[in-house]
């Protein structure tokens, strides 16, 4: 599987979602590396609490640093132009993650609109949490 320009992330998440190992999250970005056709994406996990202004956006955050993780994308399942992703991390390490896509790019669409789906220890859904482009990015199969 072949990601082209994947860029994604959460808003600011008042309510944190608790990943593996006791990390409670507060914003995800999601992107590609690695080159044209990479078939990686680097999660940057935000933990810092910050203030909201009225209008829902995040203002001072506390100060550490964004937590980073490396993963191999892998296709499990395509139907009605919606794919799901597993994310697969260095080392079977890292939280239980699947990233659904919809729709596929193509000559007129270039949007993505996703879902990042949070897995629990035994293999529970525990979360979904919804995910939006920040650039054009397209995922190939």
């Amino acid at each position: 599987m072949k990601i082209k320009n994947l860029r994604l992330e959460t808003g600011y998440l008042v309510e944190p979602i608790a990943l593996q190992k006791g990390l409670a999250i507060h914003q995800i970005q999601i992107a590609t590396i690695g080159g044209e056709g990479s078939s990686r994406v680097r999660l940057s996990l935000e933990a810092n609490v910050c203030t909201i202004d009225s209008f829902g956006e995040a203002k001072a955050c506390a100060r550490g640093a964004p937590i980073h993780l490396d993963a191999d994308v892998e296709l499990l399942e395509e139907c009605d132009e919606k794919q799901l992703l597993a994310l697969k991390f260095d080392g079977g390490s890292g939280p239980a993650l699947r990233l659904a896509l919809l729709p596929l790019c193509g000559v007129v669409q270039q949007a993505i609109v996703a879902r990042l789906l949070v897995f629990g220890e035994s293999g529970e859904l525990k979360a979904i949490v919804p995910m939006q482009g920040s650039s054009a990015g397209c995922v190939v199969a």
